[in-house]
């Protein structure tokens, strides 16, 4: 021990010298070999402490780090070894703008974040009941007839951010005729759409998906029937002289769906006075379960006013 205190004793001002020599000499050989350098990361943004009655919405999905460090870490370390995260702590309902937060391993300088801000948008989570609809596709056999179509449900849950779920107009599915001659069924997807058709993302229809039960009856039946123009006119007036074009129409259907029709009517439609003659075109009532070579047929008619009753009882 008394040894080593002696060469610890002797010379020592040589020996700091030395190894302040040597620490600078391992430094100078480390950056030689080991250079700093500037890389990047691209890495997922994530969303902190958001409020939980709502929903953060930003369009910015990833932030890319632009980072020094000693070539070798960028070996050792990937983008999973970095976080980004926008804090929304104590926020409320509306867009902030904010600077995402960085978590990066020890030895990394942090030089640059793109982008810098982000806008993130707390929408209330919400729900909403709304009516399923349903939409066909192809047809059925040709000697083949849709009797009735029922759904396990009618009224679904919108769920999702206050702002999309007001966007939606309708909820739909679509149940797959193509060719079939005897009845089934079918789970369809429901899809909730806009006004304008197209669908409306961050929505969850709850259930996503319903049972269509389609019951087809086989064996068609052709019959032809009357026609009658279903017109009305205001008071003090009348209608004469009534023809429709074509005045009989074939109807095809199933002989249970067809065989109590006697006539066809066309829709209601008022007609106006102050003319003498009307003509117009009209669309046919028709059954469901029952097709016609065509729905529209022309009709025309004499309006003239009403005759006036005088009394003629003794004065």
């Amino acid at each position: 021990m008394t040894r080593i205190l002696n060469i610890l004793r002797h010379n020592w001002l040589q020996k700091i010298i030395a190894l302040v020599a040597a620490f600078f000499m391992w430094i100078f050989v480390m950056e030689d070999q080991d250079p700093a350098i500037d890389g990047s990361y691209s890495v997922p943004l994530t969303m902190s402490n958001a409020p939980y009655e709502f929903i953060a919405i930003c369009d910015e999905k990833t932030v890319t780090l632009k980072t020094r460090a000693p070539r070798s870490y960028f070996v050792r370390y990937d983008a999973n070894a970095f976080r980004v995260y926008a804090n929304l702590d104590g926020m409320d309902e509306g867009t902030h703008r904010i600077i995402p937060q960085v978590v990066m391993p020890q030895g990394f300088e942090l030089l640059e974040t793109t982008p810098a801000a982000v806008n993130v948008t707390l929408d209330p989570l919400i729900e909403r009941q709304i009516e399923v609809e349903l939409k066909t596709n192809g047809t059925v056999a040709q000697d083949a007839a849709i009797k009735s179509v029922d759904k396990s449900m009618d009224i679904v849950t919108l769920v999702g951010p206050k702002s999309f779920v007001e966007q939606v107009d309708k909820v739909y599915g679509t149940v797959n005729l193509s060719g079939n001659s005897s009845s089934f069924d079918m789970q369809i997807p429901m899809n909730a759409v806009d006004a304008e058709g197209n669908a409306v993302p961050r929505v969850h229809v709850v259930p996503s998906v319903i049972t269509v039960s389609v019951d087809i009856e086989s064996g068609l039946r052709h019959k032809i029937v009357p026609v009658i123009a279903n017109l009305t006119t205001t008071d003090g007036w009348e209608l004469t002289k009534i023809t429709v074009e074509p005045a009989q129409m074939e109807i095809t259907g199933v002989e249970s769906v067809i065989n109590p029709i006697v006539t066809l009517r066309t829709v209601p439609f008022t007609v106006q006075t102050g003319q003498r003659v009307f003509k117009g075109t009209l669309k046919l009532d028709v059954p469901e379960g029952v097709t016609v070579p065509n729905d529209e047929v022309t009709v025309t008619a004499s309006v003239i006013r009403k005759p006036v009753m005088r009394d003629t009882a003794e004065r």
